[in-house]
């Protein structure tokens, strides 16, 4: 999201393909309608916060750091030193998220949990990253399988950043495709990533996509090199954690309009036994331009965008992978709980228009309620049911 031990040695060389090669049981999601090439309609959220910190979700992590504040996690690490951030983090991944609250998820009709890792994880980059969160991701997905969720292992941050913002890691620039190292340290994460996955059956068996690079900024990347790692990684899922219906591959759009990608799609990737969908990411808070505008506005711009969502997925299915309840002040008028539920229901009837279904940005946030799935039920801004509305659709 964008606002301004494992078993196998993260520094181990590359995977072979065949070592991550592996069948895994048929067993798709429930609670949710038919979507695409017999994977259910994904209603999910993001587990944000937690591999991957970002301080606005959780400020009390960095309470105790003097200021000037830190501002990304790789700072934090180089502020910290190794061994007290390795303690921070730790006490940090033990209670950020709880088993009752993966199990209230999958109680209120999600399907989903997108998890943000950090390459760190997986790829020593000599950059200072402090990694160790691993174990507690495969409690995370053991927790998703017990109560019925699947997961999409999102692969969240590049060595040297793609895009500059905090949920890369780090705010100094976007260094990725300037150095074909760094782009070879993603791959080898990415390929150590699915070995760690199909390493145990149960986290095999839970996670049916990837998701394989988060919010890329083509406009200031190498798009070859980009290009040649997202198809490149997409083989590697596809037929390196083999099962039907087949483990997505999902490809972040990079703030590129699907105009841009229709040429550049693969016309072999959606058969029967490959998928691959775009990843759109869509929030109403960060351009300036609609700051003003009324939330009857921000409504219709919600309906033009699940029209072209469905124009779109004819030729790739998209998944709205982030999206939220922040408005700008202007569109709340006073009536806040009303202009936030009228919000939702739009984005939840639009965006399921794309033939994949959405994510929701994110699970919880310690002060930012309009972020906060969970907060959003608490004060009725998601329905329950899902599919429960108390205004009348105007998406249609």
């Amino acid at each position: 999201m964008r606002i301004a031990a494992s078993p196998h040695r993260p520094d181990s060389p590359t995977v072979p393909l065949q070592d991550v090669l592996g069948d895994v049981r048929n067993n798709p999601s429930s609670g949710a309608s038919m979507g695409y090439h017999g994977h259910k309609m994904v209603r999910g959220v993001n587990i944000g916060g937690f591999l991957v910190p970002e301080f606005w979700i959780t400020p009390s992590l960095i309470a105790g750091v003097p200021d000037p504040k830190p501002g990304d996690y790789l700072e934090l690490c180089k502020r910290l030193g190794a061994e007290a951030t390795l303690q921070l983090m730790r006490r940090h991944w033990e209670t950020w998220v709880t088993e009752a609250e993966v199990q209230r998820l999958a109680g209120a009709g999600l399907t989903h949990l997108r998890v943000p890792i950090g390459h760190w994880e997986f790829v020593d980059s000599d950059d200072g990253y402090v990694r160790g969160g691993l174990p507690y991701f495969k409690r995370l997905v053991y927790w998703a399988s017990k109560y019925g969720l699947r997961v999409i292992a999102d692969m969240h941050t590049a060595p040297g950043s793609q895009n500059g913002f905090d949920n890369s890691g780090t705010t100094s620039g976007v260094n990725w495709t300037n150095d074909a190292r760094n782009v070879a340290l993603s791959k080898r994460a990415l390929q150590t990533m699915l070995k760690y996955i199909a390493s145990d059956p149960v986290v095999l068996a839970t996670v049916d996509a990837i998701d394989l690079l988060n919010e890329p900024l083509i406009d200031l990347l190498d798009f070859e090199q980009l290009w040649e790692y997202d198809t490149g990684g997409h083989t590697l899922v596809t037929q390196g954690l083999h099962r039907v219906p087949p483990v997505v591959s999902i490809v972040d759009r990079g703030f590129k309009d699907f105009s841009w990608w229709q040429p550049r799609w693969p016309r072999d990737w959606n058969s029967k036994y490959i998928d691959a969908w775009l990843d759109a990411h869509l929030y109403h808070v960060f351009d300036r331009n609609i700051d003003g505008w009324p939330l009857e506005n921000h409504l219709r711009l919600v309906c033009q965008n699940g029209r072209d969502l469905k124009s779109n997925s004819t030729f790739f299915p998209i998944i709205v992978g982030e999206w939220s309840l922040a408005l700008p002040q202007a569109a709340l008028a006073g009536r806040e709980n009303e202009a936030r539920r009228r919000f939702a229901e739009a984005q939840l009837d639009a965006y399921e228009l794309g033939g994949a279904g959405w994510v929701f940005w994110c699970f919880k946030t310690e002060s930012s309620p309009e972020w906060s799935f969970l907060d959003a039920l608490d004060r009725s801004w998601i329905p329950q049911p899902l599919t429960n509305r108390e205004f009348p659709p105007i998406c249609h």
